[in-house]
């Protein structure tokens, strides 16, 4: 409507990038569900239609019950929009915040910013 994408959909790329690194992660028997509990997004200029975007996901925090990513998006290599999603870790039945799992903490120990 404005020429460019609508801001929503840069939180829904966001997730998608996040997703994409989250399917690699180890899974355990019990592992928790994870909700976002905050996110917020500083726009540097509006991605037109026919933007070739690049989304870089990195971890910047690794709390007891929570994850929290960054995402980077670049087109021509100038900043398009920086992003924050905090997730919480949740015991599935009773939607209680629980630790993140072991395997998890040291596996994103790799993507720390």
């Amino acid at each position: 409507m404005h020429g460019h994408m609508h801001n929503a959909a840069y939180y829904a790329h966001a997730e998608a990038a996040v997703a994409s690194l989250w399917r690699h992660r180890p899974e355990g028997g019990s592992d928790p569900v994870y909700f976002v509990r905050k996110s917020g997004c500083t726009f540097h200029r509006g991605l037109k239609l026919d933007d070739l975007a690049r989304f870089k996901v990195a971890v910047t925090r690794i709390g007891a019950t929570s994850l929290t990513f960054t995402v980077a998006i670049s087109a021509e290599g100038l900043p398009v929009a920086d992003l924050e999603i905090v997730w919480v870790a949740v015991d599935p039945a009773s939607r209680q915040p629980v630790n993140v799992p072991q395997a998890v903490r040291d596996w994103l120990k790799s993507f720390l910013a």
